[in-house]
C-alpha cells in the first residue's frame, strides 16, 4: 500500500480495529493517499460501502481544510485518527496550525465543514492555541462483535 509523503512523521500505526498517521505533511500531494489508506482500512474493517464513502469524504475535506487554513501557507503538519469500535467508527483529523476565520466575501468558499457535517452522523470542531480538530463518528446499524476496544483518547 503507497503511503504519504510523511517528512519525518511518527511511524505509521495500524492495529486491529485503529489506523494512525502522525506528522505528515500537509500538502495538497498527500491527501489522496491518505484518502486512500482510510478508505481501505475502513473497508478491511466490513463497513458498509455507504459508510465508507461518506467516512473518506469528509476525512479527505477535513484534511484539506487543514492543508488551506491552518498554516497560512506555510509547511505544516496533520494527523489522522481513525478507530473502528463495536458500535460504529469515529475520525479525528488535527492540525496544529493556527484557526483563521472564513473570508465572509468569497461566496465560493466554506463548504468543507458544513459537508463534513452533513456527511457525519456527529461532526466536532475543536479549535485552540495548538491546533484545530475534526472529530466525525458514524454509527453502523449494528453492533459489531469483531471490532477492537476504542483506544484510550
Amino acid at each position: 500500500m503507497a503511503r504519504a509523503q510523511p517528512g519525518e512523521p511518527e511511524p505509521a500505526s495500524e492495529e486491529r480495529g485503529h489506523l494512525r498517521r502522525r506528522g505528515v505533511r500537509a500538502t495538497a500531494g498527500n491527501l489522496p493517499v491518505l484518502r486512500d489508506e482510510v478508505d481501505e482500512w475502513a473497508r478491511a474493517g466490513g463497513l458498509e460501502d455507504g459508510i465508507v464513502e461518506s467516512l473518506a469524504l469528509a476525512t479527505y475535506e477535513a484534511m484539506a481544510n487543514a492543508v488551506e487554513h491552518a498554516y497560512g501557507g506555510a509547511c505544516g503538519v496533520l494527523d489522522v485518527d481513525a478507530v473502528l469500535s463495536g458500535t460504529g467508527v469515529e475520525v479525528a483529523v488535527t492540525d496544529h496550525g493556527t484557526w483563521r476565520a472564513p473570508d465572509e466575501s468569497d461566496g465560493q468558499r466554506r463548504r468543507g465543514l458544513p459537508l463534513v457535517e452533513r456527511l457525519a452522523d456527529e461532526a466536532v470542531v475543536t479549535t485552540g492555541e495548538h491546533g484545530t480538530r475534526v472529530q466525525m463518528r458514524w454509527s453502523t446499524a449494528e453492533p459489531r462483535s469483531d471490532a477492537a476496544a476504542p483506544a484510550d483518547a
